[in-house]
């Protein structure tokens, strides 16, 4: 067995041991495997925890405003705690914090994205013990060897208990994302792959008001480099893409590509969460809206010319149907990002669909674009109810969605028609599944997804989206 197939074995075991005392909110990933079981039907990675909850790394058991769902599982005399986050603003990467009894020292599963398989790590962190701040460091390694490393300062009150504070660094490294080229009509064929290292610096201050409804303001600078895709099934971007804007054809451009690059980018945000667990399938509602802008720094490459304006909405709706066992699910997103002037956006920075959270039945990162729109819709039946949080589901789904826009050029045919978002670039797919809730915090779920270009299957430890 290779070391890559018995560092994979143990992450599923591990996934499957702590999978009782994991908990995973309706978006949240937890052990999810994502594409690792992708079936490749060729006819030719949550996201999102709450907006905040990654400026929040509470110590558990103790509950903080503002966090996701936590909760406790008894295992003989032990009990287990497990609290879920997001990662820092802008980014809404979810992880799940697991506390075996030990005050400075937890267990994370997630914390990577799709495409990277299962994510494993450790937390170390202060706790209490320092009564105004809370001091935390975090080690993610998945099967595909991705890893973050991130120290963070968490100050819980400024000025009153409502107002929360947070200070990060976190190096990230993807060694072999996808990279299929720009638009909404690319070829599967012209499958790429690309190592990406991150540095990214950042801090937020929000506030916990009326209700359930957070909001604050939040600054990142991330410093990226690209190197050649570390896999050996398909090309290396490097070598089938230039990030020279002189390339010909120009559609062969990926900005970014050539010295990765270093942007500034700030932002307010807002978050309405009204979701309940508490009894059968999900119900209520849950709104997210962001607007932020991005500016490139200097940095020595061939191409630094970055900036642009960002625009994100994400709402959902969890509708009963003539009670607790059958509900309908939607869900819609729509990610803007406008470049300024003739500046670019980096390709790995721009928007993108396909994957189990970004539409199911395509390959993770299948399509990008400055923008991106996607639509949900699932119909949930519950179909044995153990109890009134525990249970067997069914579900069928239905995802849409389409990427537009492109300010490679002004003149070229394929460029110009990249840029408008038209009818015949929607992309679907459909399928259905079953999961088990274990309790209104942990679900298994299982699901089976059809597009014009593969069959995928998706396990995760998920109630969906």
């Amino acid at each position: 067995m290779t070391a890559r197939a018995t560092f994979a074995a143990f992450l599923l075991a591990s996934c499957a041991v702590f999978a009782g005392a994991t908990s995973a909110r309706a978006d949240q990933p937890g052990c999810d495997s994502d594409d690792v079981a992708t079936v490749a039907g060729s006819a030719g990675a949550d996201a999102s925890a709450s907006f905040w909850d990654g400026i929040l790394v509470a110590p558990p058991p103790a509950p903080t405003p503002g966090q996701g769902p936590s909760g406790s599982v008894n295992v003989g005399s032990r009990k287990i705690t497990f609290t879920n986050h997001g990662t820092y603003v802008p980014a809404r990467e979810d992880r799940t914090i697991i506390n075996f009894g030990l005050k400075h020292v937890n267990a994370v599963f997630g914390g990577l994205e799709q495409g990277a398989h299962i994510g494993l790590g450790v937390e170390l962190t202060t706790a209490d013990s320092i009564k105004w701040v809370e001091l935390s460091g975090t080690a993610i390694v998945s099967f595909k060897l991705y890893r973050r490393f991130e120290v963070g300062a968490y100050f819980p009150k400024i000025g009153d208990e409502k107002t929360h504070a947070r200070v990060t660094f976190d190096y990230l490294r993807r060694t072999e994302d996808n990279f299929f080229g720009i638009g909404p009509r690319t070829s599967e064929s012209d499958r790429t792959d690309y190592d990406r290292e991150s540095r990214t610096y950042g801090a937020a201050i929000y506030r916990d008001f009326v209700g359930r409804l957070t909001a604050g303001v939040y600054a990142t600078i991330a410093n990226t480099s690209i190197y050649a895709g570390q896999s050996n099934d398909y090309p290396s971007t490097t070598a089938v893409f230039s990030g020279s804007p002189s390339v010909v054809p120009v559609t062969l451009f990926a900005p970014g590509l050539d010295g990765g690059s270093r942007i500034l980018e700030y932002g307010v945000g807002v978050e309405y969460d009204a979701r309940d667990d508490s009894r059968g399938l999900t119900r209520g509602a849950y709104l997210f809206g962001r607007l932020g802008t991005a500016d490139g720094l200097d940095k020595a490459n061939t191409f630094s010319d970055f900036g642009w304006l960002v625009a994100e909405v994400d709402g959902r709706a969890y509708v009963p149907l003539g009670g607790d066992r059958t509900s309908f699910a939607v869900r819609g997103t729509v990610d803007v990002q406008d470049p300024k002037g003739g500046s670019q956006i980096p390709f790995y920075d721009m928007a993108y669909l396909g994957g189990r959270r970004h539409l199911r039945g395509f390959n993770t990162y299948r399509f990008r674009g400055n923008s991106a729109v996607l639509f949900s819709a699932e119909l949930r039946r519950t179909v044995w109810a153990q109890e009134e949080t525990k249970g067997v589901d069914v579900f069928a789904f239905n995802d849409s969605g389409a990427v537009w826009g492109d300010n490679r050029s002004t003149t070229n045919p394929t460029v110009l028609e990249n840029d408008e978002l038209r009818g015949r670039n929607w992309r679907f797919g459909f399928g259905g599944g079953v999961q088990y809730r274990y309790s209104k915090d942990v679900a298994v779920r299982i699901e089976l997804a059809q597009s014009n270009e593969k069959t995928a299957f998706y396990f995760s430890i998920s109630r969906g989206f």
